[in-house]
């Protein structure tokens, strides 16, 4: 039987106490489990000390009357409220309602059956509203982070909303964009310039990328149709990122190097539970692969490793726009698989190119040390402690071959200490020596049980190594990434960290998520 609901009577006649009681015990026999006090600092205190789903509110008590009554109560306590009241003002249940209380009730007109259906809906309400404010303000901290510009536009291609940082070259805030056209924001000299072209054919329903420039800088847009409920079209929705640095790897090796450098993590994440380290070894100056730490809601933190086929400038240009849609993506998506799937839309879109690339996507959550993945043609190993290999994929095509594209979400998978995640690129398993056998996984898996005792960077080193030493070459033939991730114990990353200190390894002194240098 599942659990019952707990609610939190406060009301001070005793003989409307009984009928509460007697009325959800006939409507819903085991569905509640009801708490009462007369007093509003006896039920404050109750609140404080053990869990309940809803309270139901008398606003006439001996020690407070009135609209007070509720808000000392809203004021320390974030659990719904349904008044439930002798007056039948309609006043005072409007004023209630409008500071918060779920529903207002009055004593003598209300059935069991309706009762019991107020009491659900509102702390389903409850839970929704807070789900939709985390998700809101998750939003916000995501999209200030991002290196791009969301928005809006009417008809009439004047901005309605904006989000992100803004742009490099525009030094102004999102707010001071509403209003503007996009011709004017952007400098377009020539009504058919490419970004107003792109908002044209939106408008006739047609979703749209490409390049284009601006005060001397290179953006990548994407821009879309902007439907009300019925279909209607009433503007566009756009992002545009800033691929200035990118652009400039078709004629400057060095400077693609640095840039690509730059997208990738700075530090590896500090998170309770875990240990993580990547890194990337480019074959040429760029690299066709990249590996990124992207934080969640609820604390958790998302890893994503991708790799386009090749290497070298065209290869790292397109891993370079990727990762831009995967981090935009993030921004609306809760979970790894929805980030796929965003990202995925907006990559098959992408003008004619046919883009693509392999995938691997995994949260972590320290609360439960556990994880869920999701992957898009590329997979993952998970080595237990006692050395058996768990493949972990889904039976999905890359990303930017198919819009409509389904990517799953795993199960949750718990982790135990000593447990190792091996997330690489093909670079890894088809390193060849001069007879042509490749390294594989077997060869991989002994590297990772060989030292697993030691830091996850340390891993990450002896992987390359042993692909190094196994082709009789420093110089590989293809891009090789990998991100090493064990699950530990509090105790366990202590130790971890005084030895990387010890022998003088990079140490992340930040206690947060490391984010990307820009």
């Amino acid at each position: 039987m599942p659990n019952r609901l707990r609610v939190l009577l406060i009301e001070d006649n005793l003989a409307d106490v009984v009928l509460v009681r007697q009325t959800l015990r006939d409507a819903a026999p085991n569905d509640f489990e009801i708490e009462s006090t007369t007093r509003l600092e006896d039920g404050l205190k109750l609140l404080r000390e053990q869990h309940f789903d809803i309270v139901l509110l008398d606003l006439t008590l001996p020690d407070s009357f009135g609209i007070e009554t509720y808000d000392r109560l809203h004021s320390l306590s974030d659990v719904p409220v349904v008044v439930l009241s002798g007056n039948s003002n309609d006043a005072v249940a409007l004023e209630t309602l409008e500071r918060g209380a779920q529903d207002y009730l009055v004593k003598g007109t209300v059935s069991g059956e309706l009762l019991v259906r107020m009491l659900r809906y509102s702390i389903t309400r409850h839970r929704l509203m807070r789900e939709l404010q985390e998700s809101e303000q998750r939003f916000r901290m995501l999209s200030e982070q991002l290196p791009a510009l969301l928005w809006t536009t009417d008809r009439e291609l004047r901005f309605t909303s904006s989000r992100g940082r803004g742009l490099p070259s525009k030094q102004i805030t999102p707010d001071q964009v509403v209003g503007q056209t996009v011709a004017s924001f952007f400098g377009m000299k020539t009504p058919r310039a490419p970004l107003i072209a792109l908002h044209e054919r939106a408008l006739e329903g047609e979703s749209q990328s490409a390049p284009f420039d601006s005060d001397g800088h290179w953006f990548h847009a994407h821009v879309e149709p902007l439907k009300n409920a019925v279909g209607e079209i009433m503007g566009t929705i756009g992002v545009a990122v800033d691929i200035t640095n990118e652009y400039k790897l078709r004629r400057d090796v060095e400077a693609a190097h640095r840039i690509q450098q730059h997208l990738l993590p700075s530090a590896d994440p500090k998170m309770r539970g875990f240990e993580i380290a990547g890194g990337c070894y480019p074959a040429e100056r760029c690299s066709g692969d990249f590996f990124d730490y992207i934080p969640m809601s609820r604390g958790r933190l998302a890893i994503v490793l991708a790799d386009v086929s090749g290497h070298g400038f065209g290869p790292a240009i397109l891993a370079a726009t990727i990762r831009s849609y995967l981090r935009t993506a993030a921004v609306l998506g809760n979970q790894v698989h929805e980030m796929l799937a965003l990202g995925n839309r907006l990559l098959v879109n992408d003008g004619d190119a046919n883009p693509f690339a392999s995938a691997f996507t995994v949260s972590l959550d320290s609360t439960t040390r556990s994880i869920q993945f999701s992957s898009a043609g590329h997979p993952a190993y998970l080595i237990r402690k006692d050395g058996t290999v768990e493949t972990l994929e889904t039976p999905c095509v890359p990303i930017g071959v198919r819009d409509d594209e389904v990517f799953p979400l795993s199960r949750p998978i718990g982790l135990e200490r000593g447990d190792v995640l091996l997330i690489a690129s093909d670079g890894v398993f088809e390193t060849r020596r001069p007879d042509k056998e490749f390294f594989g996984l077997d060869r991989a898996v002994a590297v990772v049980n060989r030292y697993r005792s030691r830091p996850p960077a340390e891993i990450v080193d002896h992987l390359y190594q042993a692909a190094c030493k196994f082709a009789g070459s420093s110089q590989l033939d293809d891009d090789l990434t990998v991100v090493i991730v064990k699950a530990v114990t509090r105790k366990q990353q202590l130790v971890d960290d005084t030895v990387t200190r010890k022998t003088g390894d990079q140490v992340v002194t930040n206690s947060t998520i490391a984010t990307p240098k820009r």
